[in-house]
């Protein structure tokens, strides 16, 4: 029940409509920053690793500087001038996870993040902080992002990855749009893909909230192609070439299946509205992932599939633990 309650409150959060204007602070476009999270278990930073801008904005234009989560992140957008916190969001991180490791104590490592925020008019501060789990700040950093600075690399506008609507219930302003892509399928199994996302989706609106709130979706699937069908699995000595290079025993936890090419999943979506991420795994090993605001990835083939759908995409829509 408490779950149910969550849920159901972001849901409301995300498409209730406020007095707070989206258009007197930002433009009808998407500004992705990517990140680097680095350091080990004592020392920990971030780093600016690019700005770009996609062709529409497919978040919440409503609640813009309410968090309905924590998350273990916050990213505060501020107007420069003023002062004002026009836009913030939460977060969760596998970087975060991995400070809790015994691997953190004894080597440095970098992982990749990418946030989507609405594209402002005029100069903005960005502030991103890193929580311990305590809820005490590790660290943070701040940045300053001009909307016509000419090295905001412009995405999504060429190659667009195909893909279909599974379900499409309104503009994307009214809707939370969730894109399901395609790992460890090649070319010629996308067909097969398709269907797996047919059933993720069905089994998603299966269970409350989501099944009462099914007008407020837009499910669109994703063929990213992979050169090689399935995914790694390092403890049968299985690596390969993928779409998003993602592999099982994360943390040396078998079933537990995640990737760190992070900014490979939001290329392949640049140009297709999208907020939360589903990544279907072409394979029959049990396992997957959800990381809040960030994906959910799980298998697809193990009999399991649909309810660890619904229960990974718990993780990454609602910050369940």
């Amino acid at each position: 029940m408490k779950k149910y309650l969550v849920l159901a409150l972001c849901l409301l959060i995300l498409t209730v409509g406020h007095a707070q204007n989206y258009t007197e602070y930002f433009a009808n476009k998407t500004l992705r920053v990517d990140y680097i999270f680095t350091g080990d278990a004592s020392c920990q930073n971030v780093c600016l690793d690019e700005l770009s801008v996609l062709p529409s904005w497919a978040g919440r234009h409503q609640h813009l500087a309410e968090l309905p989560l924590q998350g273990n992140g916050q990213i505060i957008m501020k107007d420069l001038e003023s002062g004002k916190t026009v836009y913030t969001t939460s977060f969760s991180s596998l970087f975060q996870e991995w400070l809790e490791t015994d691997e953190a104590k004894v080597v440095s490592k970098g992982f990749e993040n990418t946030f989507l925020l609405p594209y402002p008019l005029r100069p903005v501060e960005i502030e991103i902080t890193l929580l311990s789990p305590r809820k005490e700040v590790r660290t943070c950093l701040k940045h300053t992002v001009r909307p016509n600075d000419v090295l905001i690399h412009q995405k999504g506008t060429a190659h667009i990855t195909p893909h279909k609507y599974l379900l499409k219930s309104g503009e994307t302003d009214k809707c939370i749009d969730v894109a399901i892509l395609a790992e460890g399928y090649t070319p010629a199994e996308m067909d097969v893909f398709y269907q797996d996302a047919e059933i993720a989706c069905k089994s998603l609106f299966s269970h409350e909230p989501f099944k009462s709130m099914k007008d407020r979706f837009n499910i669109v699937a994703v063929a990213s192609p992979s050169d090689d069908s399935g995914v790694s699995v390092p403890r049968l000595g299985e690596w390969k070439h993928t779409a998003f290079n993602s592999h099982f025993s994360t943390f040396y936890s078998d079933r537990y299946l995640t990737t760190r090419r992070v900014k490979s999943i939001h290329d392949a979506l640049a140009g297709i509205p999208y907020e939360h991420i589903i990544i279907l795994a072409n394979t029959e090993e049990y396992g997957g992932g959800g990381i809040y605001n960030a994906y959910t990835l799980t298998t697809a083939h193990h009999p399991m599939f649909r309810p660890v759908v619904v229960h990974e995409f718990g993780h990454s829509f609602g910050g369940l633990a």
